[in-house]
């Protein structure tokens, strides 16, 4: 089983996320929702992640950050922990590729399988379902 991560981010070509990662001596890990609180819930608009295994724990730093673009044009840049802070459901294909919506509304059909929902709601046809954690900036996928 495995999970393929993007290229291109949701807001940052494949080029502009190789200086974002040698910047930050940071891995990307896709775009993914984050949990802006527990009132508000998960963002629909994900947020491009980032894991940095040495951050400054002393100024709040978590291993995960997110970067985005807002409305204004400006380059912004959040914590991303809550985005792994719960596990997420995937869709084992055929190929042994695990599919995942990421965020809702993201739509994602392979081999004649679909997952769709986010963080928000599940909805599916096909597959079997696999558990997504992440753990160390690394993918852990385990079968249902």
């Amino acid at each position: 089983m495995y999970l393929k991560t993007p290229e291109d981010g949701y807001h940052f070509t494949k080029d502009q996320i190789k200086i974002i990662e040698s910047h930050y001596g940071a891995k990307y890990l896709g775009p993914w929702a984050v949990k802006w609180s527990e009132r508000l819930g998960w963002s629909s608009m994900p947020v491009d992640v980032f894991y940095q295994p040495n951050p400054d724990i002393s100024k709040g730093h978590s291993h995960y950050f997110g970067m985005h673009i807002n409305d204004r044009g400006y380059v912004m840049i959040s914590n991303a922990e809550s985005a792994f802070s719960e596990p997420i459901t995937g869709m084992l294909t055929e190929n042994g590729e695990v599919i995942v919506s990421r965020f809702r509304h993201d739509y994602v059909e392979k081999d004649g399988n679909m997952i769709d929902g986010g963080r928000d709601y599940l909805r599916s046809s096909g597959g079997k379902f696999v558990n997504v954690t992440v753990k160390n900036g690394e993918f852990v996928l385990e079968s249902l």
